[in-house]
């Protein structure tokens, strides 16, 4: 084929190319202006509402002649555009499609996927909608830990399950480039379960390796959180424990450790020589068997120097 022969194949070809995503851009506008159309009709939403079809991520992938990461952006810009005006049921219905097809166009797009847990979850009072596109996202972005960490913001914040934010916030410490404050989350999660022992022990290990990093601000926080949730653990326990011994006794116990000699304690609590339950910086707990109130001197301590 001569010079000039193949010069006219490649203009053709790219002809053909421009062609081509001019008619994906033509089908984009009509789509946009259909919407805009929609939304002037407000109080016949339901009947206009079928304009606004958007067509799958896969069609559009195919469409969109490798420009596929472009056009992801192009409706990611007019999703934030349309969900900061229109704020109803029947948009939250579509919301879900949209996000989905941006992130199955560009399934690295992070943005994306916060952005549109952002809008489902605080505008339109959808935390699960927004989990389940975080998720999405977590599995095609392995190595991500603000994906992880969000989906644990919204159980934690919005669902209160502090068993579900755990998992999340464990996953996201584990990812390359993940803050230590991830891992400090993920200890608090387990102190709202509940659990403060397996909480007492993710602490120390914070703690162990902030000082191992010379990460001072952290190491400070783990060592005030560590005996806090000492102090929390131990008083329930002594409590417990005196309580048992009122059942039994019918009245209070005039030490606590008599509570030890009678095996009522956790073998786990620290125990001076006489018995007596301390605190984790090895200071014995104040108790009045009048009033059967226990008493930390640390935190008293604290308290008297704020």
């Amino acid at each position: 084929m001569s010079s000039v022969g193949g010069h006219r194949v490649a203009q053709k070809g790219t002809a053909v190319v421009l062609a081509l995503w001019m008619a994906v851009l033509g089908s984009f506008a009509v789509w946009t202006s259909a919407q805009r159309v929609t939304d002037g009709v407000r109080n016949t939403w339901h009947d206009a509402y079928p304009l606004l079809f958007l067509p799958n991520g896969r069609y559009l992938a195919a469409a969109s002649l490798g420009f596929r990461n472009v056009l992801a952006d192009v409706i990611y810009l007019w999703s934030i555009q349309y969900y900061g005006h229109h704020r109803t049921v029947e948009g939250r219905s579509y919301l879900r499609h949209i996000y989905n097809t941006i992130t199955d166009l560009d399934p690295e797009f992070t943005d994306a996927y916060t952005t549109g847990a952002l809008v489902m979850a605080q505008d339109m009072a959808d935390p699960q909608m927004a989990i389940e596109l975080l998720d999405r996202g977590i599995e095609r972005n392995p190595d991500n830990w603000v994906l992880p960490w969000d989906a644990g913001w919204y159980c934690y914040m919005d669902l209160e399950d502090y068993e579900a934010a755990e998992r999340y916030y464990e996953l996201a410490a584990q990812k390359p480039d993940a803050p230590g404050w991830v891992a400090r989350l993920r200890a608090h999660m387990v102190a709202e379960q509940g659990d403060l022992l397996s909480a007492i022990v993710l602490w120390e290990q914070i703690r162990d390796e902030a000082e191992e990093e010379g990460d001072e601000e952290a190491a400070a926080i783990a060592a005030q959180r560590v005996p806090d949730l000492y102090s929390r653990y131990a008083i329930g326990e002594i409590e417990t424990a005196i309580e048992r011994f009122d059942l039994e006794q019918g009245r209070r116990p005039d030490s606590l450790a008599l509570l030890a000699r009678l095996g009522l304690l956790p073998t786990d609590l620290f125990l001076d020589e006489e018995g007596r339950p301390l605190n984790y910086l090895e200071e014995p707990f104040g108790y009045d068997p009048a009033t059967g109130e226990l008493t930390d001197p640390s935190a008293e301590k604290a308290r008297a120097s704020r």
